[in-house]
């Protein structure tokens, strides 16, 4: 791998307490699926127990899949981090007050712990001096979150107030032009999803103008399809504030 092709590491301290778990799959450039032991106290005997849940990265928003660069955010996570171990620092949801988002998904920012029985380092006089360890491995703790970010493939998200050093690796990866920022325009994922809801929406609405309205008087509802006990039926969308319903097969 060339120099202009190499991943760019971050080596960080987490400095607080960590959970480890081993990521199953990636989803995208900022999600993942894991498996987190848990622990629990029956009497006198501590019982333990695994977990499947989903990960959302605290500090960063990756280009969704259907972006310019969004799949490949997501080949690049999945080159970090897959079935891998890492350590996970909790955070707390500013909009929800808990570890967890609106969808249920454990906020956190992920660190990776790698040997490395050989280096290569650059002194302060800008020479390049190859190492080989003897013994013992060179262990390095990785920031995975400043590392999507450094390598060019996740934007920084400023109201959640991250550490400077996201926003000076964002610039970073801006200014050498790495990973999407090598294309020509770049809409934030935010963004994205809402140009994207604007788009849809006449459609819905369209799609609402020719159901039929619910009969009963002052509803102001419409009849969609639902399946029950005895088979299809339509029922209101008003539920359950309205009851209304009728078969199918009327």
């Amino acid at each position: 791998m060339n120099q202009e092709n190499a991943v760019i590491i971050v080596p960080e301290n987490p400095g607080r307490d960590t959970i480890g778990a081993r990521v199953l799959k990636v989803f995208d450039g900022d999600g993942f699926l894991t498996r987190i032991k848990t622990y629990s106290l029956t009497g006198n005997q501590r019982d333990q127990a695994e977990l499947e849940t989903t990960v959302r990265f605290g500090f960063i928003d990756a280009p969704e899949l259907e972006q310019p660069g969004g799949h490949e955010a997501k080949e690049f996570l999945t080159s970090l981090i897959d079935d891998k171990w890492v350590e996970l620092v909790i955070l707390t949801k500013m909009d929800t007050g808990r570890s967890f988002d609106r969808h249920g998904r454990i906020v956190c920012v992920p660190f990776l712990t790698e040997e490395y029985p050989a280096a290569e380092f650059i002194t302060s006089s800008s020479r390049s001096h190859k190492a080989k360890t003897f013994g013992e491995p060179l262990f390095v703790t990785r920031n995975i979150e400043l590392e999507m970010v450094i390598n060019g493939w996740a934007w920084v998200l400023e109201r959640y107030g991250p550490d400077e050093r996201y926003f000076e690796a964002l610039e970073d990866a801006r200014r050498h032009k790495r990973g999407i920022w090598a294309l020509e325009k770049n809409v934030h994922p935010w963004e994205f999803k809402k140009q994207k809801y604007r788009a849809m929406r006449p459609r819905f609405l369209r799609d609402l103008s020719t159901r039929d309205q619910c009969p009963m008087e002052g509803c102001g509802g419409y009849l969609v399809n639902r399946t029950g006990k005895f088979g299809a039926f339509f029922g209101c969308s008003n539920y359950p504030d309205c009851k209304y319903s009728r078969s199918a097969a009327v």
